[in-house]
């Protein structure tokens, strides 16, 4: 009986000790920004959403028209279908989130 104490505390031990040494997958996960141009081509101030038919977004991802949400709706006043943007997406653990939007 005393040996499967023993071996459960080892056990137990290494298991808690080792969790408490390495750091959370949020440590792992990081945000990223970067700065893209393209033009408007939907938006939806109620979710709000903005799509956007992008050039390449350096160390992103390639030119594309695609959605993104947006951090604020407020972001999107003044901005319609069809302007020329400059944009800022953050990219983490959530995903990709529109934290600026200039008109050009």
């Amino acid at each position: 009986m005393r040996m499967i104490l023993v071996g459960l505390f080892l056990i137990t031990a290494s298991v808690f000790g080792g969790c408490s040494q390495s750091p959370g997958p949020e440590a792992a996960v990081q945000t990223n920004t970067y700065v893209g141009g393209g033009t408007v081509t939907d938006l939806d101030p109620k979710v709000p959403m903005i799509e956007i038919d992008h050039e390449d977004i350096k160390g992103l991802m390639p030119a594309m028209q695609m959605q993104f949400h947006v951090k604020d709706k407020g972001l999107l006043e003044g901005i319609k279908r069809g302007d020329r943007i400059e944009f800022t997406v953050e990219n983490g653990v959530r995903g990709m989130l529109v934290t600026a939007v200039r008109k050009k």
